[in-house]
C-alpha cells in the first residue's frame, strides 16, 4: 500500500491547487511528511484528515491564523468556542450586507422618483412620522461657523445613517414663510434615520417630523426657481384655505451624486398644514 502521497496527488484529492499546498507548508499551517532527497514533498495517508479540517474551516470563512490556533486546540469545547465565534462575525456581516441593501434601495427610491418629479406639481397627502438627528441652530451665515457647525455635526452623525441613501436637508421655522427672505432665515441641518437607529442618539438630538397633512412639492435650488416655487406654495395656501402649522422641512433629493452642477440640487418641501378655519 502507498504510504506517501506527492503534493500533486495530496492537492488532486482535496480539490486545491499545488500552489496552495506549498503556501500552507510555507507558512507552517499544513506541512508534509517529510522532504525527499530531491526536495520533493511527500504527504502521509492520515494527513487526509488534517487537510479536511482545514478545508471546512476555510469553507466556513474562518482566517488561516485562526485555523492554526484551531488546530493546535482541538477539543469538543475549543471547537464550540471557535464555532460561536465565527457565527457572531458572520451575523455581524449579514447585518452589514442587509444595512449596504436598505442603504442602495433608498438611493434607488430616491433617484427613480428623480426620474419622474415634476416642478410644477403641489401635492396636498397624508404624511406619517420620520425621525431626524438636528445640528445646532445655523443664524450666523459667516462661511466659516457654517462650515464649523456643519462640520460638528456630520462628524457627530455615524456614517451609517449619513450614508444611508435617505435625504439629508434643512428645518426652518415655519413662522419664517411669509417673510420676504425666507430662505435667509435660521435653519438646522438635518439626517432622516429610522426609527431601529434612534436609541445611537441623544434624545435631545432627534426631531420628529410629526404625522400629518403637508403640502408639498419640488424646487431647484436656484434663486430665480426659489422664488418662483414660494410664490406658488402661497398662493396654494390661500386658494385651499390652509394655513401652516409647524416647521418647514426641506428635503435633498438630487445631490451631487447625480450631478457636478450646485444648481441642479432639488429639494422636496413639505410644508404642515391645517384649515384655516
Amino acid at each position: 500500500m502507498k504510504k506517501y502521497l506527492t503534493v500533486s496527488e495530496m492537492a488532486n484529492y482535496a480539490g486545491v491547487s499545488r500552489r496552495t499546498l506549498i503556501y500552507y507548508d510555507q507558512i507552517n499551517l499544513f506541512k508534509p511528511a517529510k522532504i525527499g532527497a530531491n526536495g520533493y514533498r511527500y504527504y502521509g495517508i492520515e494527513q487526509y484528515f488534517e487537510l479536511d479540517v482545514i478545508l471546512l474551516l476555510k469553507n466556513l470563512d474562518v482566517s488561516l491564523d485562526e485555523i492554526d490556533t484551531f488546530l493546535k486546540n482541538r477539543n469538543v469545547t475549543a471547537v464550540l468556542a471557535g464555532f460561536k465565534r465565527q457565527k457572531e462575525k458572520v451575523d455581524e456581516e449579514i447585518n452589514k450586507l442587509k444595512r449596504l441593501r436598505n442603504s442602495l434601495d433608498s438611493y434607488i427610491t430616491r433617484y427613480t422618483t428623480l426620474e419622474n418629479f415634476d416642478l410644477k406639481s403641489i401635492t396636498y397627502t397624508y404624511r406619517e412620522a420620520e425621525y431626524f438627528v438636528v445640528s445646532d441652530i445655523i443664524e450666523n451665515f459667516d462661511d466659516i461657523d457654517v462650515l464649523q457647525v456643519y462640520g460638528r455635526f456630520y462628524n457627530s452623525v455615524d456614517s451609517s445613517d449619513l450614508f444611508s441613501g435617505y435625504p439629508i436637508g434643512f428645518l426652518v421655522d415655519g413662522a419664517a414663510f411669509y417673510e420676504e427672505n425666507f430662505h435667509a432665515a435660521p435653519y438646522r441641518a438635518l439626517v432622516k434615520i429610522p426609527t431601529e437607529r434612534l436609541a445611537h442618539y441623544e434624545k435631545q438630538r432627534i426631531l420628529q417630523r410629526p404625522a400629518g397633512y403637508y403640502v408639498s412639492g419640488f424646487m431647484k435650488d436656484e434663486i430665480h426657481y426659489i422664488n418662483i416655487f414660494n410664490n406658488r406654495f402661497r398662493n396654494y395656501l390661500k386658494d385651499n384655505n390652509l394655513v401652516l402649522n409647524g416647521y418647514i422641512w426641506e428635503l435633498l433629493w438630487q445631490d451631487e451624486a447625480a450631478s457636478e452642477k450646485p444648481e441642479d440640487q432639488i429639494f422636496e418641501v413639505l410644508i404642515p398644514v391645517r384649515p384655516a378655519n
